[in-house]
């Protein structure tokens, strides 16, 4: 019987045609940063980046969470872009690129095995406006309390070491601090400023680093008549004595049509209700962005 013999020669041939898998070289990235100028326009580069979308040669390779090491098959000196990703509205379903970050460019040469680290530095984009800019290291704060049934209107500020963001004594010394008192307590601050929103469809966002031992929401009011009624966009955990980063996107709010020819007051406020513990809220490099 020859077939056996057959048999043994059709599997040496399959086995011989596998092709040997490619060895990938590797692109880390261990985190992204944010540069601001240096005549305080822009504000702090305070920032949570949380992903880098990554193309090489134009071609789009994926959304990799921070720190993250990714697998890259090109060979030699290869074009590599990276956007910087944040979670619009702290919704980690919501990994979005920051609209006013730049794209991060660099050369690369790629080999099998090889290990490339790359430490991404972003800027905000030359045609970002910044309406608002809230880091109370004037000593001065731009909210007030608003809103009819508040308990706590008064921020303060505060310059003690533990509370204060990023402290270095030098750039980042003071933040805006709320304390709220035991049982039930209201707190709401507004912008004293107006804004006139863009309204044709631009991105629009408020930024925030702030730490909270209660629920805290952010939005705005549209000041349209004598009678007023508060939008609020996002709501934001406790953060368990850690400093967070939020990214609030406006633009399909403000674009609505009831609010034609409104201007608006941004709005923060929270509520409370322990018997024994005193909450507290921290506030800093509060920003208004947009195009």
């Amino acid at each position: 019987m020859l077939w056996p013999v057959a048999l043994a020669f059709s599997l040496l041939f399959f086995w011989g045609c596998d092709k040997e898998e490619p060895i990938p070289g590797y692109l880390y990235i261990p985190s992204i940063t944010v540069s601001t100028n240096s005549n305080g326009t822009q504000g702090s580069n305070a920032s949570e980046i949380v992903d880098a979308w990554v193309y090489v040669n134009g071609k789009f390779i994926g959304v990799f969470e921070l720190p993250s090491r990714i697998p890259i098959l090109e060979t030699g000196k290869n074009d590599v872009l990276i956007l910087a990703g944040i979670k619009k509205n702290g919704l980690s379903t919501e990994r979005v690129t920051y609209p006013f970050y730049e794209q991060f460019e660099q050369k690369v040469d790629f080999g099998p095995g090889k290990i490339d680290t790359l430490n991404p530095v972003v800027k905000y984009r030359s045609i970002c406006t910044f309406p608002w800019l809230e880091d109370f290291e004037d000593q001065r704060i731009s909210l007030e309390g608003s809103g009819s049934f508040t308990t706590i209107d008064s921020m303060y500020i505060t310059n003690d070491p533990f509370e204060v963001y990023g402290f270095d004594a030098i750039k980042n010394k003071y933040s805006g601090k709320i304390q709220m008192d035991t049982g039930l307590q209201f707190f709401e601050n507004s912008s004293i400023q107006l804004f006139a929103l863009p309204r044709s469809g631009q991105e629009i966002y408020l930024e925030f680093n702030y730490k909270t031992d209660v629920e805290l929401s952010a939005g705005f009011y549209p000041i349209t008549s004598s009678f007023v009624t508060g939008v609020s966009i996002v709501r934001l955990f406790p953060t368990n004595g850690v400093w967070k980063k939020a990214y609030v996107s406006l633009k399909e709010d403000v674009n609505s049509p009831q609010y034609a020819g409104a201007e608006f007051r941004m709005v923060f406020n929270a509520q409370s209700n322990n018997a024994t513990v005193v909450p507290e809220i921290f506030f800093d490099n509060i920003k208004l962005i947009h195009f």
